[in-house]
Protein backbone atom coordinates (compact mmCIF):
# COMPACT_ATOMS: atom_id res chain seq x y z
CA UNK A 1 0.00 0.00 0.00
CA UNK A 2 1.32 3.26 -0.99
CA UNK A 3 2.02 6.41 1.72
CA UNK A 4 -1.06 8.25 0.19
CA UNK A 5 -3.54 5.59 0.33
CA UNK A 6 -2.17 5.16 3.96
CA UNK A 7 -2.67 8.85 4.95
CA UNK A 8 -6.54 8.58 3.55
CA UNK A 9 -6.65 5.34 5.42
CA UNK A 10 -5.35 7.02 8.43
CA UNK A 11 -7.87 9.91 7.86
CA UNK A 12 -11.17 8.39 6.71
CA UNK A 13 -10.64 5.68 10.14
CA UNK A 14 -9.66 8.82 12.40
CA UNK A 15 -12.71 10.51 11.46
CA UNK A 16 -14.87 7.64 12.02
CA UNK A 17 -13.09 6.86 15.10
CA UNK A 18 -14.07 10.16 16.48
CA UNK A 19 -17.78 10.05 16.10
CA UNK A 20 -17.64 6.18 17.34
CA UNK A 21 -19.80 6.16 20.61
CA UNK A 22 -18.71 2.27 21.03
CA UNK A 23 -16.47 0.01 19.70
CA UNK A 24 -15.61 -3.27 20.39
CA UNK A 25 -12.59 -5.36 19.14
CA UNK A 26 -12.99 -9.31 17.88
CA UNK A 27 -10.38 -11.58 17.10
CA UNK A 28 -11.58 -12.95 13.49
CA UNK A 29 -8.38 -15.31 13.08
CA UNK A 30 -10.27 -18.87 11.62
CA UNK A 31 -13.52 -17.38 10.22
CA UNK A 32 -14.33 -18.55 6.59
CA UNK A 33 -14.91 -15.58 4.42
CA UNK A 34 -18.44 -16.26 4.12
CA UNK A 35 -18.50 -16.33 8.04
CA UNK A 36 -16.93 -12.82 7.82
CA UNK A 37 -19.72 -11.72 5.03
CA UNK A 38 -22.82 -12.74 7.01
CA UNK A 39 -21.45 -11.19 10.10
CA UNK A 40 -20.78 -8.19 8.03
CA UNK A 41 -24.32 -7.91 6.63
CA UNK A 42 -26.25 -8.78 10.00
CA UNK A 43 -24.25 -5.83 11.39
CA UNK A 44 -24.57 -3.37 8.32
CA UNK A 45 -28.20 -3.94 8.47
CA UNK A 46 -28.09 -2.46 11.76
CA UNK A 47 -26.19 0.26 11.02
CA UNK A 48 -22.97 -0.83 12.96
CA UNK A 49 -19.74 -0.61 10.86
CA UNK A 50 -17.06 -3.78 11.07
CA UNK A 51 -14.00 -3.69 9.69
CA UNK A 52 -10.54 -5.55 9.94
CA UNK A 53 -7.62 -3.15 11.25
CA UNK A 54 -4.45 -3.14 10.37
CA UNK A 55 -2.81 -2.31 13.66
CA UNK A 56 -0.31 0.36 12.86
CA UNK A 57 -2.65 2.15 10.98
CA UNK A 58 -4.91 2.16 13.70
CA UNK A 59 -2.77 3.45 16.16
CA UNK A 60 -2.14 6.97 14.31
CA UNK A 61 -5.87 6.99 13.63
CA UNK A 62 -7.02 6.82 17.36
CA UNK A 63 -4.78 9.09 19.09
CA UNK A 64 -6.73 11.59 21.10
CA UNK A 65 -10.05 9.97 20.42
CA UNK A 66 -11.81 8.35 22.69
CA UNK A 67 -11.03 4.96 21.01
CA UNK A 68 -7.06 5.03 22.40
CA UNK A 69 -8.15 2.95 25.46
CA UNK A 70 -7.66 0.08 23.80
CA UNK A 71 -4.75 0.75 22.66
CA UNK A 72 -2.67 -2.54 24.38
CA UNK A 73 -5.41 -4.71 22.73
CA UNK A 74 -4.59 -3.63 19.04
CA UNK A 75 -2.18 -7.10 19.01
CA UNK A 76 -2.37 -9.44 16.52
CA UNK A 77 -5.48 -10.45 13.72
CA UNK A 78 -8.09 -7.99 15.08
CA UNK A 79 -11.15 -7.00 13.75
CA UNK A 80 -13.58 -3.84 14.79
CA UNK A 81 -17.13 -2.68 15.21
CA UNK A 82 -18.48 0.67 15.96
CA UNK A 83 -21.03 2.96 15.74
CA UNK A 84 -22.08 6.44 16.03
CA UNK A 85 -24.96 5.99 17.74
CA UNK A 86 -26.04 5.13 21.57
CA UNK A 87 -28.75 3.04 20.51
CA UNK A 88 -27.21 0.66 18.54
CA UNK A 89 -24.64 -0.38 21.11
CA UNK A 90 -27.16 -3.01 22.39
CA UNK A 91 -28.15 -4.31 19.02
CA UNK A 92 -24.09 -4.43 18.20
CA UNK A 93 -23.34 -6.26 21.38
CA UNK A 94 -25.64 -8.66 21.25
CA UNK A 95 -25.41 -9.26 16.81
CA UNK A 96 -21.49 -10.02 17.96
CA UNK A 97 -22.36 -12.08 20.91
CA UNK A 98 -25.01 -14.30 19.22
CA UNK A 99 -22.60 -15.06 16.68
CA UNK A 100 -19.38 -15.55 19.12
CA UNK A 101 -21.74 -18.24 20.91
CA UNK A 102 -21.94 -19.90 17.41
CA UNK A 103 -18.80 -19.46 15.73
CA UNK A 104 -16.05 -19.86 18.43
CA UNK A 105 -13.63 -18.53 16.20
CA UNK A 106 -14.89 -15.10 16.91
CA UNK A 107 -13.60 -13.99 20.21
CA UNK A 108 -14.22 -10.87 22.01
CA UNK A 109 -11.43 -9.39 23.05
CA UNK A 110 -12.14 -5.41 24.68
CA UNK A 111 -14.26 -2.75 24.04
CA UNK A 112 -14.64 1.19 24.68
CA UNK A 113 -17.73 2.79 25.20
CA UNK A 114 -18.10 5.79 26.25
CA UNK A 115 -14.23 6.24 26.85
CA UNK A 116 -14.40 3.98 29.41
CA UNK A 117 -12.83 -0.41 28.59
CA UNK A 118 -15.59 -2.66 28.44
CA UNK A 119 -14.47 -6.54 28.66
CA UNK A 120 -16.35 -9.27 27.28
CA UNK A 121 -18.72 -10.05 30.24
CA UNK A 122 -19.80 -6.84 30.22
CA UNK A 123 -20.42 -6.83 26.63
CA UNK A 124 -22.49 -9.98 26.88
CA UNK A 125 -24.43 -7.84 29.66
CA UNK A 126 -24.90 -5.35 26.84
CA UNK A 127 -26.53 -7.64 24.41
CA UNK A 128 -29.05 -9.23 26.85
CA UNK A 129 -30.40 -5.33 27.26
CA UNK A 130 -33.82 -4.78 25.49
CA UNK A 131 -33.66 -2.30 22.38
CA UNK A 132 -34.76 0.94 22.79
CA UNK A 133 -37.81 0.50 21.18
CA UNK A 134 -38.88 -1.89 23.71
CA UNK A 135 -37.83 0.15 26.48
CA UNK A 136 -39.78 2.97 25.39
CA UNK A 137 -42.86 0.41 24.87
CA UNK A 138 -42.69 -0.92 28.55
CA UNK A 139 -42.47 2.63 29.78
CA UNK A 140 -45.43 3.51 28.01
CA UNK A 141 -47.05 0.52 29.27
CA UNK A 142 -46.44 1.57 32.58
CA UNK A 143 -47.97 5.01 32.08
CA UNK A 144 -50.67 3.68 30.62
CA UNK A 145 -51.70 1.46 33.31
CA UNK A 146 -53.29 3.85 35.97
CA UNK A 147 -55.01 5.81 33.27
CA UNK A 148 -56.74 2.13 31.54
CA UNK A 149 -57.30 1.01 35.50
CA UNK A 150 -59.69 4.47 36.08
CA UNK A 151 -61.36 4.29 32.85
CA UNK A 152 -62.05 0.57 33.79
CA UNK A 153 -63.41 1.37 37.13
CA UNK A 154 -65.85 4.63 36.22
CA UNK A 155 -66.67 2.02 33.58
CA UNK A 156 -67.91 -0.40 36.03
CA UNK A 157 -70.63 1.26 37.74
CA UNK A 158 -72.64 1.59 34.65
CA UNK A 159 -72.04 -1.73 33.92
CA UNK A 160 -73.05 -3.18 37.41
CA UNK A 161 -76.18 -1.03 36.74
CA UNK A 162 -76.93 -2.84 33.49
CA UNK A 163 -76.43 -6.15 34.87
CA UNK A 164 -78.96 -5.35 37.79
CA UNK A 165 -81.83 -4.20 35.39
CA UNK A 166 -80.98 -7.49 33.12
CA UNK A 167 -81.16 -9.42 36.39
CA UNK A 168 -84.81 -7.94 36.71
CA UNK A 169 -86.06 -8.06 33.56
CA UNK A 170 -84.94 -11.97 33.32
CA UNK A 171 -86.04 -12.57 36.82
CA UNK A 172 -89.78 -10.57 35.69
CA UNK A 173 -89.76 -12.48 32.19
CA UNK A 174 -89.25 -15.93 33.99
CA UNK A 175 -92.10 -15.42 36.49
CA UNK A 176 -94.81 -14.27 33.81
Amino acid sequence: MKREEKEKQVAWLREELQEAKALFLTNYQGLSVSEMNSLRSELRSKGIKFKVLKNTLTRRAYQDTEISAVGPDLAGPRAAAWTNTEDAVPAMAKVLFDFAKTHQNLQLVRGVLKGKLVQPSEIETLSKLPSREELVGRLLGQMMAPVSSFVNVLAAVPRSFLNVLKAIEEQKASSS
